[in-house]
């Protein structure tokens, strides 16, 4: 598609579908609510801050162009007490607005000497991607492309580019996660389950762990559990449809024995917090997140 050809040259895929399914999309998510499958606190906090509607600054949107950036692993060292802690951001934590920007200006090439809008949907882009033949479900509820499995980043805009070909559809899974439980076994905090294909998010250390640090975790949480800075990486490690990406990573950044010992303390105020905070957002972290989720990791 006229569209997505310079996304594609440059290793990304899109799709495309109307506006008119704003609805549909709206109404998978709600429905889902009143059935009462979303715990009420996460729904709360992550689910309600969806924008249904074309946006104000577009209201001639035909499309929702729906992008998927392939993205590795990334690793960042920290010292501490004369060790050197190799931790890791799942793919998707890092250089987000970056990437929007990219993806924006790749479309754009492909359509010149058009000149089309584009606007950052706030919508549900897992949802979007599956639904618009992108990406499959995996049975952690995690979207996977083709060659890069779960190691993506997705991205979602409103366009006034003409929907020739919506590519609207049924979600679907990844064929093997029928009969495959290798990640129902490895979450250990259970929130991949048997009985149900959605999994239990408000369960999930994803959920947990991206809480400001004035929030303690659970008492069931096991310490030995946390394997990422941000998010969580077991049901991806295990999972058959990563093995060829597992390997790839990217080292963004390195801090010294000062700086961990600065972060583990958590009283951060001053010039010295305005320069940590600069660091740690050029490897996609922020203040907030310290030193709840370092802690359990250098311990």
């Amino acid at each position: 598609m006229e569209i997505f050809s310079d996304l594609e040259k440059n290793g990304c895929m899109g799709r495309i579908i109307s506006v008119e399914h704003l609805n549909e999309i709206r109404e998978e998510i709600e429905s889902r609510h009143r059935k009462g499958l979303f715990d009420e606190t996460l729904y709360q906090e992550v689910l309600t801050s969806f924008k249904y509607r074309k946006p104000v600054g577009l209201p001639s949107a035909k499309s929702i162009a729906v992008v998927a950036v392939p993205q590795p692993t990334i690793k960042i060292k920290f010292h501490w007490r004369g060790r050197v802690f190799s931790l890791i951001l799942p793919p998707t934590y890092i250089d987000y607005v970056k990437i929007d920007r990219y993806v924006k200006g790749l479309m754009r090439q492909s359509l010149r000497p058009k000149s089309y809008k584009f606007i950052r949907a706030i919508l549900p882009v897992k949802t979007l991607a599956v639904r618009s033949g992108l990406a499959l479900y995996g049975r952690n509820n995690i979207s996977y492309i083709p060659k890069y499995g779960s190691f993506h980043r997705l991205s979602a805009f409103f366009t006034d580019y003409p929907c020739s070909e919506d590519q609207w559809q049924e979600p679907r899974m990844l064929p093997k996660c029928q009969e495959c439980r290798i990640c129902v076994k490895a979450c250990p905090a259970g929130a991949i389950t048997e009985e149900r294909f959605l999994i239990k998010a408000e369960r999930c250390l994803t959920y947990l762990n991206e809480k400001p640090q004035d929030h303690q975790f659970p008492g069931w949480v096991d310490p030995l559990w946390h394997n990422a800075i941000v998010g969580c990486m077991i049901c991806q490690r295990v999972c058959p449809y990563n093995k060829n990406v597992l390997a790839w990573s990217e080292d963004r950044g390195e801090f010294n024995e000062e700086e961990t010992e600065y972060l583990l303390r958590g009283e951060f105020s001053g010039e010295r917090a305005a320069k940590m905070g600069g660091k740690l957002k050029r490897v996609g972290l922020d203040l907030t997140l310290f030193p709840r989720n370092l802690k359990p990791m250098l311990t």
